[in-house]
Order: C-alpha cells, then structure tokens, then sequence
C-alpha cells in the first residue's frame, strides 16, 4: 500500500469559515472559497490527497453569526467563565458553506477531514472582541450535570455532526475521514500537562472535563460517523491516552481492525515530551496516521518545538533543503501508512509552507 501524504488546512479564518461571522465581523461578510480550492489543487499536484479541516474549531462562533449571549447563560466557575444552554442548530449558511467546501475538494479529487469541534472549546471563555468569545461551551456540549451527559450530548451532536454527516453523504468521494475532535487529551481530566506561553509567562490550561464525559462524547459521536458510512477517527495528542475508559478502548479496537476507524497520533518532540516516534507495530490501536507532525524546523532543545530524537536525523536535520523530506523517511521506515503536515495555514513555531518544504515533498 502507498504512503498517504495529507496537508492540515485547519481554516482561512479560525473558527469562522462557515457561516455568517460573529455580529462585531459580520461586516467583513461571508468566506470566498475559489481561493482555497486554489490552494487544493495546488497541494493536489504535490501528491497531497487528505486536507483536514476545523469546523466549529474552539466555538468562537457558536452559536453561527448570533451573539453567545443571545443563546446563552454565563456561569462563574473558579477557573473562569463558561456559557450554559441548549445547543443551537447550525444554520443555513453555515452549511452552504461547507458544502461549498466538499464541492471545492470534489472538483481537484482531494480528500477532506472534518474535524467537528477542537480541544479550545472546552478551556474557559476566552475573549477575542467585543461580546466573542472562544472557549467556554463545555457544558453547552456536555451538559451542566457528569449524570446527565447523555442526553446532553446526544442534543449536540444533533444540532452539529448529524447535519454535517447528512450532508457529506452527498459527497462521498470527497471525504477520507470524518473527525469527532482535535486533541481532547488537553483538557481531560487525566490528560498530559498543558503549557501555553502568556505575556512572557509560562501558564498551565485547565482540565475541565471529566474522563467518563469526553469517552461518552467520543463514543456517541464516532457511533454516529461509522453509522452514516464514513471511516471515523480522533486527533489524539497521545498514542494511548490513559483517561480512555474500557468500552471505548474495546470500541477503538474493534472499528480499526474492520475499517471502521483509524486512530491519530500527534507528535512533536519537545524539552518537556522528549520522545522518540514509536513504531506503528508498537501501538495499541491500529491503523493509526501522524495526524500532526511540524513542517518547521525544529530548534535545539526547545521547550515545545525541538530536533526528532532520532540518531542521525537528530545532527543532519540542520541541512534546510532536506528537513521535512528526512522526518518522512522516518515515518515511512516506522510503519506509519500517512502523515498529515501541520500545516498550510497557522503561523506558530511547528509550521512553515514555503517553496523550501514544498521541494521536499516525495510520496514514492
């Protein structure tokens, strides 16, 4: 079987391709997506043939083109505040929005990701302008009560994934697979150690969510992808997330040896995770893809984003023309059958997409 090489195009604007924009936004109108299908064609003719994308991202606008405060009760908690209520439907445009998406992927013969929601929708509400807002929906997701998530998340995904899956399924041929979320590792209770840089300091994020509420949002929602027909999968921070309980482990096994799933791992060594990419044979759910792995290059023992520990790699990496093209001699000679590149449009220290990573690119 061929390597498969993928592209993260998590979004033109975060949180706010699909659908009218938040009301303070609204002016700049709606997303023009003949650039982005540019974009996909142009990676096309690399041999890129999978491009994941942020759908509602970390909520920043959800609800889609209302102020949250419309929707929404605010709650105080001791880390912060978060919104609380009843999980509005997507809208009309939201969805020809995406629907514009999948007809632009289907025209150059790329494969989409969807990714539903990512791991910021759970920090506290986070401010980005006058009455928006990311972060701070955890309970509009789970509900305000670890003994009702159930219902509270089969009313999510009712209003969010179920339209979007329904609407996929016009466009088969343009989805590789249909993701649930974006590194939940982050924010669950059990999770590995967030750190984030903050006006010069060091701040360690929240973990808001409970173990048994992320594994029932986790199972509901893929029982959801693999019932409409797609092959659904997990961002996953972690090859074996540790908060992962025993049904949702026996599910994640299950669906990958039918093809019914494939498990991520996202990697990026660093001074505080300084580990070496393990073997695909070596991991606990199988097929599993890179989902993430840095198209910049790495720095010498740098706090989040250093050298692959890997012997020769480690002192040859220097050389900038042949960087990315020897980290994907890695993940080939480590079994892995894809890698998803991060990524085409983020601006942090891990991406770079230049004519010089472009020159690198060998799917062979």
């Amino acid at each position: 079987m061929s390597f498969v090489l993928g592209m993260n195009h998590p979004w033109v604007h975060c949180g706010h391709d699909f659908g009218l924009r938040p009301p303070a936004w609204q002016g700049a109108g709606r997303g023009d997506w003949a650039p982005v299908e540019a974009e996909l064609l142009a990676q096309r003719a690399l041999g890129i043939t999978q491009s994941r994308w942020w759908v509602l991202a970390g909520g920043k606008n959800y609800p889609v083109g209302e102020d949250p405060d419309d929707r929404f009760e605010r709650r105080e908690s001791r880390l912060g505040m978060v919104f609380e209520g009843t999980p509005p439907p997507l809208t009309w445009e939201f969805l020809e929005d995406f629907e514009k998406l999948l007809k632009a992927a289907t025209r150059v013969g790329m494969k989409l990701i969807p990714s539903l929601m990512s791991f910021e929708l759970f920090f506290p509400a986070m401010q980005h302008g006058e009455r928006i807002f990311s972060g701070g929906r955890s309970r509009v997701v789970l509900g305000a009560s670890t003994q009702a998530v159930e219902p509270a998340v089969d009313a999510f995904l009712d209003a969010t994934l179920s339209p979007l899956l329904e609407l996929s399924s016009r466009y088969r041929d343009a989805i590789g697979l249909w993701e649930v979320m974006n590194e939940p590792d982050w924010v669950v209770q059990g999770g590995p150690l967030h750190l984030r840089i903050r006006d010069g300091r060091a701040t360690i994020m929240p973990k808001l969510v409970d173990a048994r509420s992320m594994n029932v949002l986790l199972s509901r929602a893929l029982e959801r992808i693999i019932a409409a027909g797609f092959v659904s999968t997990v961002g996953f921070k972690q090859a074996d997330p540790p908060w992962l309980g025993p049904r949702l482990r026996a599910q994640l096994k299950d669906w990958g040896a039918s093809g019914r799933y494939v498990h991520q791992l996202h990697y990026y060594p660093s001074l505080h995770e300084p580990r070496r990419l393990p073997h695909h044979d070596s991991l606990p759910y199988r097929p599993c893809w890179l989902g993430e792995m840095p198209t910049a290059q790495g720095r010498w023992l740098d706090p989040f984003h250093m050298r692959w520990l890997d012997g020769w790699a480690w002192w040859r990496e220097a050389d900038p023309t042949r960087y990315l093209a020897r980290r994907l001699e890695i993940v080939k000679a480590r079994g892995y059958p894809a890698a998803l590149l991060w990524s085409a449009t983020s601006d942090d220290p891990a991406s770079a997409w230049t004519e010089l990573q472009r020159r690198q690119l060998d799917t062979r």
